[in-house]
This record gives C-alpha cells, structure tokens and sequence, in this order.
C-alpha cells in the first residue's frame, strides 16, 4: 500500500517536471521537488524495488532542466547516489540470476 503511494507521488512528479519552465519561479519548483524526495527517502530506499525507476527518472529529468543552482544539483547528487546504493543493497535479492534465489531444481530432493 505504501509502495503504491509513493509511486503515485513519483509519477505525478514525472509527469509535472517537463512543464517546467526557465522563470525564476522554475528554482523555486525545484527547491520544492527536491526537498520532497528528499523527506520521502526514507520511504523509497524501503520500497526501492518498486520505486527505483521513477526516482531515476526523476532525477534525470530534473538533472536535464538546465535551470537549477549548484546547490540544487549537488543536493540532488547525494539523492542519486543514495538511491544508486539502496538498489545495490537490495538487487541480490531480486536477482532472478542470483542462485540464491532459485528454487531447488527439479528431481533434486535436496539435503534434509
């Protein structure tokens, strides 16, 4: 339920981002929709299997607005680098490749 949320925000974020324009007003939109990733971190690194991608794209679309300060663009760096590192953490468990997460193959009863 709470993944659901929090991608619903995230999606209204990459849908409200392209709209943006390059006024003065622009950084302080910024501000805001950093400042929101930034209070739902907690959450995303959570249900960052869920939400990785949104969050990447929202961090690309902000990083290619052209508009924002060296403040906004280092703080949305540390953001980047934070969610980068929650996926690390939880990829080996979501890696279908990954052999410990494979079922025991057919035929083979196991070890008891």
């Amino acid at each position: 339920m709470l993944s659901s949320a929090i991608l619903a925000v995230l999606t209204l974020l990459e849908q409200f981002i392209p709209l943006l324009g390059t006024s003065a007003a622009t950084t302080t939109l910024i501000d805001g929709i950093i400042n929101a990733l930034t209070q739902l971190m907690p959450f995303i690194v959570n249900e960052i299997s869920t939400v990785y991608a949104s969050v990447k794209n929202i961090i690309d679309l902000l990083n290619n607005t052209g508009t924002m300060t060296p403040t906004q663009i280092a703080t949305l760096q540390q953001l980047d680098q934070q969610v980068d590192a929650a996926w690390a953490a939880v990829l080996p468990q979501i890696d279908p490749d990954n052999p410990a997460n494979k079922g025991t193959p057919a035929g083979d009863p196991g070890t008891a």
